[in-house]
C-alpha cells in the first residue's frame, strides 16, 4: 500500500505500510477515520498464518471502526473497551464459522483524538509512542504484552537484550485466542502539545530499529513528517524488513496545553538509563559466574583438556542425532497439519461448490455476493493448504539428507579428532628437541 500524508486544522498524519523482505502477505492492517467520537486510529499485527493473520487484523479494524461510529460515547475509555472486546467476539465467531482459520488472532492499537485530548489502549506488542517536539525525546507510552517484557521487568535481562532475545516475538495477549481480553487502556487522556508526534507501529518497525534510532529520526529539523515516515519505513527495510511493517505519525498542532502531560497514561516509565542498561541481577550473576569459572579451570589444569576432546566428539555425534530426530519431528508436525488443512479445505471447497449451486440457480444479488464471499475463503484456504505442503516437501527432504550424510559426518569428526592428536604429539616432540 502506498504511502498517505494528511493535514487538517490540527494534525497532520502519515501513514504507510510494508510487506518486508520476508514476508510473502501483508498481515498488517490499519485504519484512521473521523467518527463522531473523534478522530480514531488503528493498528493491527495478525497472526497465525498468511490467511488467518490477515483475516484476524482486517477483521479487528472493521470492528473497532463499525462499534466508535455506532453512536457518540459519554465514557470514552469504557468505549474502548468495549470496542476491542467487540472485535475480539468477532475473530472467535469468525474462527467458529470456519475451523480452518484455528489459531488466528492479532494485536491492536487505539490511539482515539478528541480536539486536543488523546485516549489510547493495546493489546499485545504492538506500539504506540509520544514524540516531544520541543523536548526532542521519543517516550513509549505502550508496555508490549510479551514473554521477553516479563523477563525485563524481573530485572532478568536488558531492553537491548530483549531486542535480541530468541522469544521476543511470543506475545502473552491478542485479540481472538481467547473469550476474554483485557486490554491496556489509559482512563485518562493524554493532553498532548504543538509539534508533539504520537507513533503508532507494528513490530515490524521497532523490532529492526532501536528507539534511539526513531527518535534520531523523528528529531530532525526542517524535515515534513512525511519524509521522516518513509525514513523510518526504509530504515526497518535496508535492516532486514523481517516482517510485515506499519506506521502511523499523528502530529500535532494548535492546541492549547503548554506542557505534554503523558506520565499517567504511561504504562512503561522507564528512563533512557534504564532502558539502556543492563538489569542489575544479571550484571552480579555474570560477574560471579565469570570469577567461578576462571578458579575452576585453573584447579582442572591441563587434565582437562583431554576429557574436553572426547566429551566434544560426542557431543558433536549426539548433535547430529538430534538434527535427524528434530527433522524428523518437524516432517510429522507439518505432515499433519497438512492432512488436517486438507480436510478442512474439502468442507470448504464443498461449501464454495454448493453456493455456487445457489447462484447458477437463483441468479440474484444475494447469492452471487455468498458465492464471491465463499470463493475467496476457498482460494485462501487453498493458498495455505499450497504453502503446507511445499513446507512439508522441503522437511522431508532435509529429514532424507541429514539421515543419508550421517555416517559420513561421523567418519569426518573422528578423523578430525584424530588428525588434532597427532598435531600435538609431534609439537611435543619438537619441543622436547
Amino acid at each position: 500500500m502506498s504511502p498517505t500524508t494528511n493535514t487538517s486544522n490540527n494534525i497532520s498524519i502519515f501513514q504507510r505500510e510494508e510487506i518486508g523482505k520476508v514476508r510473502t502477505a501483508q498481515e498488517d492492517s490499519h485504519v484512521n477515520d473521523k467518527t463522531p467520537n473523534g478522530y480514531l486510529f488503528v493498528v493491527c499485527d495478525g497472526m497465525g498464518g498468511h490467511v488467518g493473520g490477515a483475516v484476524a487484523s482486517k477483521t479487528a479494524v472493521e470492528s473497532i471502526v463499525t462499534h466508535f461510529n455506532r453512536e457518540k460515547y459519554d465514557n470514552i475509555p469504557q468505549a474502548i473497551k468495549e470496542a476491542l472486546h467487540f472485535a475480539n467476539a468477532q475473530i472467535l465467531g469468525k474462527v467458529r464459522e470456519y475451523p480452518a482459520f484455528k489459531g488466528m488472532g492479532t494485536t491492536a492499537c487505539i490511539l482515539l483524538l478528541q480536539e486536543s485530548k488523546a485516549y489510547i489502549a493495546h493489546v499485545g506488542d504492538s506500539r504506540i509512542y509520544l514524540y516531544l517536539g520541543k523536548e526532542k525525546e521519543l517516550i513509549r507510552i505502550t508496555k508490549d504484552h510479551s514473554y521477553v517484557q516479563k523477563l525485563v521487568d524481573a530485572g532478568e535481562i536488558s531492553e537491548d537484550e530483549a531486542e535480541r532475545h530468541p522469544d521476543k516475538n511470543r506475545i502473552l495477549k491478542a485479540l481472538g485466542i481467547r473469550q476474554e481480553v483485557a486490554p491496556s487502556i489509559c482512563e485518562k487522556p493524554i493532553l498532548p502539545k504543538n509539534n508533539d508526534i504520537f507513533l503508532i507501529c507494528s513490530d515490524g518497525l521497532n523490532g529492526m530499529l532501536p528507539d534511539s534510532k526513531i527518535e534520531e529520526v523523528l528529531s530532525f529539523k526542517n524535515t515534513t513528517i512525511e519524509k521522516k515516515g518513509n525514513m523510518l519505513v526504509n530504515l526497518a527495510l535496508e535492516a532486514g524488513g523481517l516482517d510485515n511493517i506499519t506506521i502511523q505519525l499523528i502530529q500535532i498542532s494548535n492546541s492549547p496545553h503548554k506542557k505534554s502531560e503523558y506520565e499517567h497514561c504511561n504504562f512503561n516509565p522507564k528512563t533512557k538509563e534504564e532502558s539502556t542498561s543492563s538489569g542489575p541481577k544479571l550484571k552480579k550473576l555474570a560477574k560471579l559466574f565469570i570469577i567461578l569459572s576462571i578458579v575452576f579451570l585453573c584447579l582442572l589444569g591441563i587434565g582437562i583438556m583431554f576429557i574436553k576432546d572426547n566429551i566434544s566428539k560426542n557431543n558433536e555425534i549426539e548433535q547430529l542425532r538430534t538434527q535427524i530426530i528434530n527433522a524428523e519431528k518437524e516432517y510429522e508436525k507439518l505432515n499433519k497439519q497438512t492432512q488436517d488443512k486438507d480436510i478442512d479445505y474439502k468442507t470448504i471447497s464443498n461449501k464454495t461448490k454448493m453456493t455456487k449451486e445457489g447462484f447458477d440457480r437463483y441468479k440474484d444479488i444475494e447469492s452471487e455476493e455468498a458465492y464471491k464471499s465463499q470463493k475467496l475463503i476457498d482460494d485462501l484456504a487453498w493458498a495455505e493448504l499450497k504453502e503446507l505442503k511445499e513446507k512439508r516437501k522441503e522437511a522431508e527432504h532435509n529429514r532424507d539428507s541429514l539421515t543419508t550424510s550421517f555416517p559420513t559426518n561421523c567418519t569426518k569428526i573422528e578423523n578430525s579428532k584424530i588428525k588434532s592428536k597427532i598435531k600435538s604429539k609431534i609439537k611435543k616432540i619438537r619441543i622436547k628437541k
